[in-house]
C-alpha cells in the first residue's frame, strides 16, 4: 500500500454505517446549480466549519500542486458521503501524482475535499472528526 512521505490518517473498512460522520452541502448555494457541486463542508472535532472546495477524482494532477491545505479523500455510495483519508498537502515533487491516483484507487476516493490555507491544527480538528 502507499506510504506518504506527508502526514497521512486512512480508515477501513470500506462499508458505509449510520455512525459514519458526515459533512454537508452548503445551503447557501441549493440554488446555484453550477455551483452547489463544488463546495461541500466537514465539521472538525471542535465544532468548526471547514468550507472545502471540491475536485473529482482524476483531477490528481491539481491535487499534487496545493501547497496550503488539508485534503480530504471521500468515499460516495449514492449520496453518502465517507471519508477515508485526510492529510495536509505540502510541497511534493510530480511524481506524487502518481502516487496519489493509486491512493485514490486502493481507497476507492471519488472527490478530494480541499481546505484551503489550512495547518497542522486544521488537520488534527479535521482528522480526530472524521476518522474517529
Amino acid at each position: 500500500m502507499y506510504q506518504p512521505r506527508y502526514p497521512s490518517f486512512s480508515i477501513s473498512p470500506r462499508n458505509f454505517s449510520a455512525s459514519a460522520p458526515r459533512g454537508e452541502a452548503l445551503q447557501s448555494l441549493a440554488d446555484a446549480d453550477s455551483l452547489r457541486s463544488r463546495f461541500f463542508s466537514w465539521r472538525g472535532a471542535s465544532g468548526r466549519r471547514y468550507v472545502c472546495s471540491v475536485f473529482q477524482s482524476g483531477e490528481e494532477s491539481f491535487i499534487a500542486d496545493v501547497t496550503n491545505g488539508a485534503v480530504i479523500g471521500v468515499a460516495r455510495e449514492g449520496l453518502a458521503t465517507r471519508p477515508v483519508c485526510v492529510f495536509l498537502a505540502q510541497e511534493r515533487a510530480a511524481g506524487d501524482r502518481h502516487a496519489l491516483r493509486k491512493m485514490a484507487r486502493e481507497l476507492g476516493v471519488a472527490e478530494w475535499h480541499v481546505h484551503f490555507c489550512a495547518d497542522a491544527a486544521t488537520l488534527r480538528d479535521l482528522s480526530a472528526s472524521l476518522l474517529n
